[in-house]
């Protein structure tokens, strides 16, 4: 496929996405007026110790204000990701292609849009929610600096909150199900696509938050699945780690097949940290299969420095 075919594919892709935020929005504020709007800037979170019920109270306050963009997953941009071992399968349909450079640009945006804030008449809620993360060639002048790979990731999501529970000292506070779809919008022999259904378990325990996702892949006919072995390097589900303190944070996120023999799995950890203002700094070390779709079935070690607009907490 051609640069210009995949620049094509995004185009068409962005275009869409934009159309059907600008028509939810328009929908859901039809009676609305700017005054309302700006009056709901004045925002009343209640103050609690714990920092999941603080981000739930907080996406609540704001679910109705058009001003306001709720971000779902991390929003991030780090202009230095070393790799150690790139995955060359991507620049195969780039004719006169040079070799993929190890240092490259990756980002990722991620946001979502509430349907519902209270759904069967409770504190339960409906969600959209969209995530797009890019790894780019910035440095790669002899290749035009293209974009290695792009995935894109809507889902729809309904979240139960369970936060008046206990288990052992362990605050259950979230139960997300989803409708989950990813693809990286290339054609054969690059393209990459799933579907699945996850449920997502949220906890909290002091300053540890930490979830526990597993996940159902919808079965395609064999003739569709650009990626029938995928569940044997991405396995079925992940584990979510985040320690919060001070303006600091790590994060770590599991993932294994679960297998005793050909095991595999993923390792991803993140540090935080203030820099001025509300931008704050972020390192990422990968170590595993599946950091981009195109390279589920390829080993990585990578590790990037950059900035983080928004965290999980």
């Amino acid at each position: 496929m051609s640069v210009q075919s995949t620049y094509g594919v995004r185009r068409k892709l962005s275009v869409m996405l934009a159309l059907l935020v600008s028509a939810s929005f328009s929908i859901a504020h039809a009676q609305q007026t700017p005054e309302e709007a700006l009056d709901e800037l004045e925002i009343a979170v209640p103050e609690t110790e714990s920092r999941v019920e603080r981000r739930i109270e907080a996406e609540r306050a704001t679910a109705e204000n058009p001003y306001v963009i709720t971000p779902h997953r991390p929003n991030y941009v780090l202009p230095a990701k070393y790799t150690t071992r790139s995955n060359a399968q991507a620049f195969d349909s780039i004719p006169d292609s040079d070799d993929i450079d190890k240092l490259e640009l990756k980002l990722q945006f991620s946001f979502k849009y509430p349907l519902s804030t209270e759904l069967f008449g409770s504190r339960h809620s409906l969600w959209v929610a969209y995530t797009q993360q890019s790894f780019w060639q910035a440095y790669n002048s002899d290749a035009s600096r293209p974009f290695r790979e792009t995935n894109y990731e809507p889902e729809v999501f309904v979240t139960f909150d369970v936060a008046d529970a206990s288990l052992f000292g362990i605050d259950p506070k979230l139960i997300n199900l989803s409708l989950n779809h990813q693809s990286n919008g290339r054609s054969e022999p690059t393209s990459r696509s799933w579907n699945r259904v996850t449920a997502e378990f949220v906890f909290e325990h002091d300053n540890l938050a930490f979830s526990i996702r597993p996940w159902w892949r919808i079965p395609e006919s064999s003739d569709e699945d650009d990626n029938p072995s995928i569940r044997r390097y991405l396995g079925y589900g992940d584990l979510q780690f985040v320690y919060s303190w001070d303006h600091f944070s790590v994060d770590v996120m599991l993932r294994n097949n679960l297998r005793t023999s050909d095991n595999k799995g993923a390792l991803q950890v993140g540090f935080t940290f203030p820099l001025w203002n509300r931008f704050r700094g972020y390192v990422q070390y990968f170590n595993g299969y599946g950091e981009s779709l195109v390279d589920y079935n390829h080993h990585t070690q990578s590790l990037g420095v950059g900035i983080i607009l928004t965290n999980w907490l």
